[in-house]
């Protein structure tokens, strides 16, 4: 009984661990409503998304610098690249590859909200 009950607590507290650092990076993920309630599920997935956005913004500035060996985008946009803004905004989109829209077309392609 006595093992049970401190096992039971011990999950909790980990449990209680795991929401925290959850709710920790829901905080930091750019959403709109900002207040808009999500799954665990989503907050990876956009986690994910939000640091490849990162990434390539730190790319474009600086090629030598950003994750873009480490971190790999999988889907239908391909992997990262130092090129990939300019990849991005000539596809067929409303997006022109120019400094004052390259974030706003990223921002679209990742399927972030552009209005922080």
């Amino acid at each position: 009984v006595v093992r049970r009950i401190f096992t039971n607590s011990r999950e909790r507290w980990r449990q209680q661990n795991v929401n925290g650092a959850f709710s920790e990076l829901r905080r930091l993920i750019p959403t709109h409503p900002p207040d808009r309630k999500l799954s665990k599920n989503e907050v990876l997935r956009l986690a994910l998304r939000y640091i490849g956005f990162l990434d390539r913004l730190l790319t474009d500035q600086d090629p030598g610098r950003g994750w873009t060996g480490i971190l790999r985008e999988d889907g239908p946009q391909g992997g990262l690249s130092p090129n990939g803004i300019q990849d991005r905004c000539l596809q067929p989109r409303t997006c022109v590859s120019s400094p004052g829209k390259s974030v706003l077309c990223l921002l679209a392609s990742f399927g972030l909200p552009w209005f922080f």
